[in-house]
């Protein structure tokens, strides 16, 4: 079946990652070194930074070899067996960015965008990601809320993840935390 909506490209995989293993990595996230996120402008090639952002880390925390391995398998599901009737003309990726969490705290969002990424490649790599893979750790907060399509909430509990396209038809946004703190993390496939 050809999907008839932009919707339609959304993925959301419950349960793909193990909670025990959710709740190790933010044990451990807790503990890391976080920088203020940015946004890359591509009109300048300057960095960008915007009141009440959340936090990233690309910390090597002991169960980031896993949620890696599994950034493989949600992409997997989507290209191989999600979207099959394409695999004569698309199916497969060259590679995924190593995996980088993001921390929300109390207040803290991420304004509305889209993974139009050029920053993330370095010669050798060209071009910018076809797919986001974006993974829920806890889901033991308030807001902090994944927006697409301008008001539509995409829900994804702790373990789950959610794949859809990087271009520019997908803008989103996470809306501010309101209470507790929210663990993520995101790869790019391309």
């Amino acid at each position: 079946m050809t999907p008839q909506a932009l919707t339609d490209y959304v993925k959301v995989y419950e349960n793909h990652l193990p909670i025990n293993l959710c709740k190790s990595a933010c044990e451990n996230l807790i503990k890391s070194n976080w920088t203020e996120h940015s946004f890359y402008n591509v009109k300048t090639g300057d960095s960008i930074k915007f009141d009440n952002e959340l936090s990233v880390s690309y910390e090597n925390i002991p169960e980031k070899d896993e949620i890696s391995k599994q950034v493989w398998f949600a992409l997997e599901r989507y290209i191989l067996k999600d979207f099959n009737s394409f695999a004569d003309w698309f199916n497969g990726w060259n590679g995924y960015t190593n995996v980088r969490f993001n921390r929300y705290d109390e207040t803290t969002q991420m304004k509305l965008h889209c993974d139009h990424i050029h920053s993330m490649f370095d010669g050798q790599r060209k071009g910018i990601p076809a797919l986001t893979v974006l993974g829920a750790l806890n889901d033991d907060y308030e807001g902090g809320e994944l927006i697409m399509f301008g008001d539509q909430q995409i829900n994804f509990p702790a373990g789950a993840v959610v794949v859809f396209p990087s271009n520019f038809m997908y803008p989103h946004e996470v809306k501010p935390v309101k209470s507790g703190v929210r663990f993520s993390y995101v790869s790019w496939a391309w």
